[in-house]
């Protein structure tokens, strides 16, 4: 593959790293905040949720172009 090839795939995986990790994100967040009865007054587990959330992006954003640029390489 070529460089210019393996730089897309390296930027999609960024793209869908980042979407997905947002998306496990939330689901965690939204599993911590039931679990453990985190309150609602003023909007503090919508705070919680967009924590996890911005967790989940930074590592989908670091391990996505890793895993597509492993795959590219096979």
């Amino acid at each position: 593959m070529s460089a210019a090839g393996r730089m897309a795939l390296a930027f999609l995986g960024l793209v869908l790293g980042g979407g997905l990790g947002g998306g496990i994100g939330l689901l965690a967040g939204l599993l911590y905040t039931e679990l453990a009865g985190t309150s609602g007054f003023e909007g503090y587990s919508g705070y919680v949720v967009v924590v996890w959330m911005l967790g989940g992006i930074l590592v989908g954003l670091i391990a996505g172009p890793v895993v597509a640029l492993k795959w590219s390489r096979r």
